[in-house]
This record gives C-alpha cells, sequence and structure tokens, in this order.
C-alpha cells in the first residue's frame, strides 16, 4: 500500500542517473537529495554506466545507492529490467515506490498484473507523445503504464495537458504538476573560473550568445545561425555564438557546419564539457538562446537549462512551445519568439544584444525568477509537505 506517512521510505528506481547527463539524471538525482534533506529515507536503484561509482556516491549523496551493471534503458534490456524492478519492489520495505522513467513504469505497470505493488511515476512529455509507438508495452500488453500509477508526477501544466489529451482514461485527481528546481548553491559552487574567452579565442569585447544542449534538430541551433546571418554587420562584428554540447547526427552536424560558414559570426562548437568550464561560459555570458522547433517525436516538457542560465544572470531567448512559457516569461525574465520565425530571433537577438538597460534589468529580473524553482518544493510536492 502507497503511505504517506509524516517520514517515509522512499525508492527511485532508474535507468537514468549521474554520471549520465540528462534531464531525468537531473531529476533523480536532484530530487533524491531534496528528499533526503527532508528527512526521508532514500534508496536510489541506478546503472553504473560501465563506471565504477562506489566513491563518488558516497562522496556525492547522503543516501544509499544500488547500482546494476548496465547503459541506459534499450529494448533487449527488458527482462533485466522486469526481473530488477521486480526484486526490489516486491520488498514491502517501501512506503513509495517511484518511477522516475517510462521503463520503469512500464516494468511495474506489467508486475501489477501479477501482484499488487503500488507506484508512482513521473511523466516529461516525448514518452506520452509517443505512447502508441512504444513497442514494449505492446509485447507486454501494457497499454498505459502511467494510468497504473497511483499518482502521476508531471514536470509542467503543459506535460500535464499532453498526459490528459493522449490518455483521457487517467483520472484528474492522480496527476499532479511538480515543476522541477534549480540548485543556485551547487551551480554557483565554481571556485576560479576560467578564462573561456583565451581558451577558444574569443575577443574581448564580444558578446557571447549560449546554447547549451545536445546537437538535436529540435533544439534549435540551426535556427539561431541563419538568425545571425540576418543581423547588421555592426551587430555582427562584435558577436560570439557558443553551442555548448555533444552527440547528434552527422547530417545535421554538417547542417550546422554549413550554416556556420555562411552567418558570417564567430562560432565555436565546443563538445561536451566540464562542469567548470561550463559555469565559466554562463559566468562570461550575455544571454542563452535556444529557440527550440517543433518535432513530431519529441516535445519539451519543461526547459531546465534555462533555469540554469538564469542562475547567472543570463536573460533567454526561447520559443513558444511545449512548457517552455512556463520557464521563461515574455518581457520578464526573456523574451519568447514563435517557433522558426527566424526574423523575430533576429530582432530579439538585436534587442538584447543592443539594449543594455533591457538586458540588464531581465538579468535581475531572471536572477530572482530562478530562485522561486527549488528542489524542496518539488518534493513537497511529490512526497508531503513534511
Amino acid at each position: 500500500m502507497l503511505r504517506y506517512s509524516k517520514l517515509k521510505k522512499i525508492l527511485i528506481l532508474t535507468h537514468e542517473f549521474p554520471p549520465f547527463y540528462g534531464g531525468v539524471a537531473t531529476y533523480a538525482s536532484e530530487l533524491a537529495l531534496a528528499a533526503d534533506a527532508l528527512g526521508h529515507q532514500v534508496t536510489v536503484v541506478a546503472p553504473d554506466f560501465g563506471e565504477d561509482c562506489q566513491l563518488s556516491d558516497r562522496q556525492n549523496y547522503p543516501f544509499s545507492v544500488i547500482r546494476y551493471h548496465a547503459g541506459v534503458y534499450s529494448f533487449k534490456k527488458l527482462i533485466p529490467l522486469l526481473l530488477r524492478a521486480w526484486r526490489y519492489a516486491k520488498a514491502d520495505r517501501y512506503d513509495i515506490i517511484h518511477a522516475v522513467d517510462w521503463p520503469y513504469a512500464m516494468a511495474l505497470a506489467f508486475i501489477n498484473k501479477i501482484k499488487k505493488i503500488p507506484f508512482v511515476a513521473t511523466v516529461y512529455g516525448t514518452e506520452i507523445l509517443g505512447i502508441n509507438d512504444i513497442k514494449q508495452f505492446k509485447f507486454l500488453l501494457v497499454k498505459n503504464p502511467f494510468g497504473k500509477a497511483q499518482k502521476i508526477f508531471a514536470i509542467s501544466e503543459f506535460t500535464k495537458a499532453l498526459l490528459w489529451e493522449k490518455c483521457p482514461d487517467i483520472s484528474p485527481d492522480k496527476v499532479i504538476t511538480t515543476l522541477l528546481g534549480i540548485n543556485v548553491q551547487k551551480l554557483k559552487q565554481i571556485g576560479k573560473t576560467e578564462n573561456v574567452r583565451d581558451i577558444y579565442s574569443i575577443p574581448p569585447n564580444n558578446k557571447i550568445i549560449l546554447t547549451v544542449s545536445r546537437l538535436d534538430e529540435r533544439k534549435g541551433h540551426r535556427t539561431v545561425l541563419n538568425a545571425l546571418a540576418q543581423l547588421p554587420d555592426t551587430v555582427k562584428q562584435n558577436i560570439t555564438y557558443v553551442i555548448i554540447g555533444g552527440s547528434g547526427t552527422a547530417s545535421y552536424k554538417r547542417e550546422l557546419e554549413e550554416l556556420k560558414k555562411k552567418c558570417g559570426v564567430q562560432v565555436i562548437f565546443t563538445g561536451k564539457v566540464s562542469e567548470r568550464r561550463l559555469k565559466s561560459f554562463y559566468h562570461t555570458g550575455s544571454i542563452f538562446c535556444m529557440p527550440g522547433e517543433p518535432h513530431p517525436q519529441k516535445v519539451e516538457g519543461f526547459g531546465l537549462v534555462y533555469l540554469e542560465a538564469a542562475v547567472w544572470g543570463l536573460p533567454a531567448i526561447a520559443s513558444k512551445i511545449g512548457g517552455v512559457p512556463e520557464v521563461v516569461l515574455d518581457g520578464k525574465t526573456g523574451l519568447l519568439v514563435e517557433p522558426l520565425d527566424i526574423s523575430a530571433l533576429t530582432k530579439a537577438i538585436i534587442k538584447l544584444l543592443t539594449d543594455e538597460p533591457y538586458r540588464k534589468k531581465l538579468g535581475e529580473n531572471v536572477k530572482k525568477y530562478a530562485q522561486t524553482f527549488t528542489w524542496q518544493k518539488c518534493a513537497q510536492l511529490t512526497y508531503g509537505n513534511e
């Protein structure tokens, strides 16, 4: 039975967790830390991603982390997933069993065909969009694993609306919006910053536009490059566009390289960087720009990276897409443009880069706004207010 007592024993099941980098991994680790700080007894079950994590886990987490030898989830890992979920969930030691990603929600929903084990689940967006196309659901005869959860936590109002659109049979009483948080203290603990201008040969007077994301087509890198190409030469000559993030398809990388050559602005692809270097770029940057593009199979459920940039006082330029307008407030903490509207994006870039008082005002606003998003608040909504 799901027990919401004052202090709880919580089992978090996830296929993404540090050292893996990503939104779900950040959510799982920060939520666990916040729950532990509230006094709950937390156990996390997560992959090791081929690394010996014992020392880092002891140093970074005050709760128990049980590692298993695996990486991110794939269909061939279905049977081990089911066995693992059964092994930990069947033991009646936990008040709350939390599937923080869809593979474990699927596994627990399937297990509930055999043995009633109450669980809760988190939804983000993209997995809802493809709920009718995930082959494992059909293979296990689990049409909607989230419907089997006693409670469902949506990371934004957008995600909640998408869930009801795709799964209208889910009771509204089961769904709770738990906006994500930001760990301001952790992000600001950088010590001595690196001189990224010297490292990457960025002119001292250039304003730096940042995009921090995987090289995924829906993140809008090419939209930014097309917008930069339309800037007046007087603005271009004082701009450096820095793209931080790795992966991406070969074809998309080629497309970005071609656009880089044509835009007339210094463009730097850093690839994946260390946490220290990332924070150094935030410390040095002028604006954050990630105007997402519509995608038939993926959505931006929240946009945590906009808040990470906000901690450093970087106003954002973003698209009116997914849950992003819940994170970037148009005209208050940043500027929102219509998806794929290159002309509007160009004007927004000019506005923020040439109107110094306006940019500083938004920067001050966004710092304060970021502090209203806390992992403590997220954990309280998820596991109770005590």
